[in-house]
């Protein structure tokens, strides 16, 4: 039997799919515990039945592929689950929230929620290498999300700058936003008030909204902000325009009409201006203010949308008096602990991974489970393409981040980037998230995975191989906690150590091996966030 028809056969051996710990910090403590009393209550009135509580080893994968955008170590999984302390859950968290692995996973988090073109245009893409540094060297410093969002807004811009930005892949800026919205008012416009403030009035740029009280005037009012910066003659060419820039310009005529609009804010307000204020700057401030609104809750949801799968306004970028939010306590809740945490993002991450709701297994037990906007269990998430890469290189050992000043070096980077094109089709939400035909064969025959499985190559497979002391039971209980950071049960182990005992149809232990974690980073459980 060749060798690529046994792996498939492997995966038909059923692989299973998954108690909180006490809260750090008593404002933690007290957010994560309301949240918890706002759910209970409802499920309550509702006769929804919660699921069960995850494992350690459920817990620990999860939180590790949230915050750190990759699956634990074997190292990390054998220290966590052999912790007998009581408060470990949030000893994990706060360690993740202050490894390099979490400004890593949210820089590029961010990098993708603000600059979603570069998604389907490879040209763009070349322009996400500085945005990216950009936004590590932010969440690395602990820089609040106001002001990053401000620095978005108001940067300052010229043709001399923009060209730097093309040009240099190292330079730390946020320049690429402009970029990608090719340098138009109206792009930057829909962008801003959808990205940062979860209002959509694209839809009013033409006419008035069908479906939402935005209006034209509202749409050109709002996009009046970015007047002053536009492609000079109205063409752009991301790698050779002329920029126009006129900082004080506050007003935009809109398309095919003779009506002139004054900047305005989306609620309505003119702003009282100064003569020398600079127009984005004002609008920066409006948009980061603690009084708007619009700006935390937008910030919240997009993290528990990040945390769940779904929002508490779903999509999470769709604020509006016909989308309205499930749990409008949570949302406001969530918004007033950013403000009163000056806006640090992990403030909020620390509260929804202390709650118990976060914390429930996602095995379903009860029909009541079925709806993912009731947050009754955890629903099982596609993992991104820079997920999936940076936990099969966790598994088997082939990359291994390390840092030279402020550069993060990877072992062959060109494998991570012909990975990532290949498996880079983002759907608007996490839950519905598909793999392509493509994609599959990739994972089960591709060169990567291929490699990754390889004794020769595999550090993972090598060090299990070569180590003598290991029985049959002990190597496969070390490939689970590699890839499913979990222990084998006990059905499993024994079909496995009867499949390693009998070489497999090839009559080679070491083949019959690689077998087995071939098939185990080909399972469902490992492709999901659950």
């Amino acid at each position: 039997m060749p060798a690529k028809f046994t792996r498939s056969v492997l995966l038909l051996i059923p692989i299973a799919l998954s108690t909180p710990g006490l809260a750090f910090g008593d404002d933690i403590t007290e957010a994560a515990s309301k949240i918890d009393e706002v759910l209970s209550a409802h499920w309550k009135t509702e006769s929804v039945v919660p699921a069960e509580p995850a494992n350690d080893s459920e817990f620990l994968r999860r939180v590790y592929l949230d915050i750190a955008g990759r699956i634990p170590l074997v190292s990390e999984t054998r220290e966590f689950l052999k912790d007998t302390r009581a408060d470990k859950r949030h000893r994990a968290i706060e360690k993740l929230l202050a490894s390099p692995n979490y400004v890593t996973n949210f820089a590029n988090i961010w990098t993708k929620a603000l600059i979603p073109e570069a998604q389907g245009d490879q040209l763009l893409r070349q322009q996400l290498p500085t945005f990216d540094a950009w936004a590590r060297q932010k969440l690395a410093d602990d820089v609040r999300y106001d002001e990053m969002v401000r620095e978005i807004l108001s940067m300052p811009l010229s043709q001399e700058q923009i060209a730097a930005s093309l040009q240099r892949a190292d330079d730390p800026t946020p320049r690429a936003f402009y970029v990608a919205k090719e340098l138009k008012a109206e792009n930057l416009a829909s962008s801003a008030s959808r990205m940062f403030l979860g209002v959509r009035i694209d839809c009013a740029q033409c006419h008035d909204h069908p479906m939402d009280k935005w209006t034209q005037n509202d749409f050109w009012g709002f996009a009046a902000f970015f007047a002053g910066v536009s492609p000079a003659g109205g063409n752009f060419n991301a790698f050779n325009t002329q920029i126009q820039v006129n900082d004080v310009k506050r007003s935009l005529k809109i398309p095919d009409s003779e009506k002139v609009m004054q900047a305005t804010f989306l609620d309505g307000q003119i702003p009282d201006w100064e003569s020398d204020s600079e127009t984005r700057a004002v609008l920066a401030d409006w948009v980061t203010s603690p009084q708007n609104p619009y700006f935390s809750r937008m910030a919240v949801n997009r993290v528990w949308g990040h945390m769940f799968g779904t929002g508490l306004v779903d999509p999470v970028d769709d604020f509006s008096d016909e989308n309205p939010p499930m749990f409008p306590e949570l949302l406001d809740l969530l918004a007033e602990q950013l403000i009163a945490n000056d806006f640090n993002i992990k403030a909020i991450i620390r509260i929804i991974a202390s709650t118990k709701t976060y914390q429930l297994t996602s095995r379903r037990s009860h029909a009541s489970q079925d709806q993912p906007q009731q947050f009754a269990r955890i629903v099982p998430k596609g993992l991104s393409p820079e997920q999936l890469f940076d936990s099969v290189a966790a598994a088997t050992g082939f990359y291994q981040p390390f840092r030279i000043g402020n550069q993060l070096q990877i072992q062959n980077p060109n494998a991570r980037t012909e990975f990532l094109e290949e498996f880079n089709n983002q759907a608007d939400s996490v839950v519905e998230r598909e793999t392509t035909i493509l994609q599959a064969l990739s994972m089960m025959n591709g060169s990567f995975i291929s490699n990754a499985t390889d004794p020769a190559q595999s550090q993972t497979l090598a060090a299990v191989i070569d180590a003598p002391f290991m029985t049959n039971e002990d190597r496969i209980e070390t490939l689970y906690l590699a890839t499913l950071c979990r222990k084998p049960t006990k059905s499993e182990q024994s079909k496995l150590t009867k499949y390693l005992t009998s070489g497999g149809p090839q009559k080679d232990s070491t083949r019959a091996l690689s077998d087995v974690f071939w098939a185990l980073l080909n399972s469902s459980e490992f492709l999901f966030n659950h």
